[in-house]
């Protein structure tokens, strides 16, 4: 478990690390528009939730308490936390793009979403909501 957990965990921090210190590169572009990433971690959350159901792990409805239960196992935790990943990933990387259309380079909001995710999406999108006078500005 703690290896599949770390794998999962590392998988994005190529991305993660570009936008937030290399933003301006050429390899950065390249790894923001690649749909691989969002591929792999797709199979790996395929993988994982066809193990969970499989071992019977998987709650047979979307009560809470069994769904509380489902991911207090160790299978059940492995498959919400690839969707988590996978999901923080997303919004990072549309939040990075975004923010290049609008001339910006959203650190902060990039760090928040990476560990919180919703919270730095939040951030970024409240924020977002005055820059439509610098619309089609980009940063090189």
């Amino acid at each position: 478990m703690a290896v599949t957990f770390s794998l999962i965990s590392v998988a994005t921090l190529p991305w993660w690390l570009s936008m937030l210190l290399f933003p301006r590169t050429p390899s950065t572009r390249t790894l923001v528009t690649s749909p691989w990433p969002f591929v792999g971690l797709a199979g790996a959350y395929a993988g994982l939730l066809a193990a969970t159901l499989v071992a019977g792990a998987a709650p047979p409805s979307l009560d809470p308490h069994a769904l509380a239960d489902a991911m207090g196992r160790p299978l059940g935790f492995l498959t919400a936390w690839a969707h988590m990943v996978t999901l923080d990933l997303f919004a990072g990387v549309w939040l990075f793009r975004d923010a290049r259309f609008y001339g910006r380079l959203p650190r902060t909001e990039l760090i928040l979403t990476w560990v919180a995710g919703p919270l730095g999406l939040g951030l970024y999108l409240w924020r977002r909501r005055g820059w439509s006078a610098s619309v089609g500005r980009t940063v090189n």
